[in-house]
């Protein structure tokens, strides 16, 4: 508010300056042609040498215009001699210079310690000793050519009124928005749960407050899971740390011979290995949710290279694996695909029997993609199936947070991941994972 009100009282001074330059102007120009209506009176008068002596004066007192009656007046002789009028208003000092032609020069003299602004003309006498030239002089106070405050007040005062108008009108406006940023702020202080409720503002603002209610609420929720989240996986570090640690005392104390403990401790640690590793999956995930770059994929490529990583732990189950591509890319990162297909395809080999077949399916519908990763293993409880994908929650040997991480990955890519039971003849024969893009018919 105070840039805009200093704006207008610049705008306003600028006006006022620019006014009483002009209207100084205008009095400057009217007091010139006052004091040469002036030296036409005194000229006027002077018919003969008596009439200059002692008529003039009485000529120009008489005049109806009130200006002449305020104008000072003297006529000398061409050596400066005084003749008549004012014997303080000082000769002409150019008197021989004057035009024969009786064209008035004007310039700024003093009269008893007072500014003025005179015209002094050659003018010839009729009379006894024939035409006589004589400078006739005519002058008024330089203050006269400036403005007064009540003159120029009247000039602007309309300008002021408008300039008084527009401050009313602006210290309104910015308090009415004031009071609107001030009923965003306290709805922004205190959420609502759903967008925009307890706002009572201009609804110009309504989308800007239901957006930052939302980022408010999206970033108060990933808080609380990330704690949630920090919290689990505290508690499942700790569980292998404290295995190791009690592996490790026996193997010091000699309770248990080395050739015993030494593989359990190797499997503790692949454990916490393997924890680990899809913790810091999760931290690359947030990184790629944050930035939203996704790009197209090549899926068949992707799929290829997991299925040579994870080779060896298909040669070491026996297991009959099978890979139907079709080749269509997909939006999304190629690490984290990767590490979305890696996770379900070891959980496929991990649930399979020895000997059993595990697959992948790309297959490519007029409005989706699929990706399915199946296998022949026991299949999955309709209990445990719901919290399959919260984190830590695992069957069996797992480490709970694979299919966790799946889902995450899925979502940050627009596409979804679910688990199914396939049956054959009422009998529960394997497990469909179903990463999807798109929507079916």
């Amino acid at each position: 508010m105070l840039w805009l009100l200093g704006g207008l009282a610049l705008v306003v001074a600028a006006v006022t300056l620019w006014q009483a330059l002009q209207l100084q102007d205008r009095l400057a120009l009217a007091q010139d042609e006052q004091l040469a209506v002036a030296l036409a009176a005194l000229t006027q008068s002077v018919i003969d040498q008596r009439t200059l002596l002692i008529d003039a004066p009485a000529y120009l007192a008489a005049q109806p215009a009130e200006g002449l009656r305020r104008v000072t007046f003297r006529v000398s002789a061409m050596n400066g001699d005084w003749l008549a009028g004012d014997q303080g208003l000082p000769a002409c000092p150019w008197a021989t210079s004057l035009p024969g032609s009786g064209t008035p020069e004007r310039y700024v003299a003093q009269l008893r310690g007072t500014l003025m602004r005179v015209a002094a003309a050659q003018r010839h006498v009729s009379g006894e000793r024939g035409g006589t030239p004589v400078v006739v002089q005519a002058a008024a106070p330089m203050a006269e050519r400036w403005p007064g405050w009540p003159l120029l007040w009247d000039t602007l005062k309309p300008l002021y009124a408008a300039a008084a108008a527009m401050v009313v009108v602006v210290w309104m406006g910015v308090g009415m928005a004031l009071a609107w940023i001030n009923r965003a702020r306290a709805a922004l202080d205190q959420p609502a749960e759903t967008p925009s409720s307890g706002y009572d503002g201009p609804a110009e603002l309504a989308p800007l407050v239901e957006r930052v209610q939302v980022l408010y609420r999206a970033e108060h929720q990933w808080v609380d899971e990330q704690r949630r989240f920090l919290a689990d996986a505290s508690h499942q570090l700790r569980t292998p740390m404290a295995v190791l640690r009690t592996q490790l005392q026996a193997a010091m104390a000699g309770d248990t011979p080395a050739a015993e403990v030494l593989p359990q401790m190797l499997h503790t640690v692949d454990r916490a290995a393997g924890l680990a590793d899809q913790l810091l999956s999760l931290t690359k995930l947030e990184q790629l949710k944050r930035r939203g770059e996704l790009q197209p994929v090549d899926l068949r490529q992707v799929a290829r290279d997991v299925v040579l990583e994870v080779a060896p732990l298909i040669a070491a189950k026996r297991i009959d694996f099978t890979l139907d591509e079709a080749g269509f890319h997909v939006p999304g990162d190629a690490t984290m695909l990767g590490e979305l297909v890696r996770n379900l395809l070891a959980n496929a080999i991990h649930h399979a029997p020895a000997g059993g077949r595990v697959g992948i399916v790309l297959r490519q519908g007029a409005q989706r993609l699929e990706l399915i990763v199946w296998d022949e293993g026991p299949g999955i409880d309709d209990a445990v199936m719901p919290r399959l994908f919260h984190p830590f929650a695992a069957t069996r040997g797992g480490i709970g947070l694979g299919l966790s991480i799946c889902r995450q990955i899925a979502g940050s890519m627009d596409a979804s991941v679910e688990l199914y039971n396939r049956t054959e003849a009422g009998k529960v024969i394997g497990v469909d994972a179903v990463v999807a893009w798109g929507q079916g018919p």
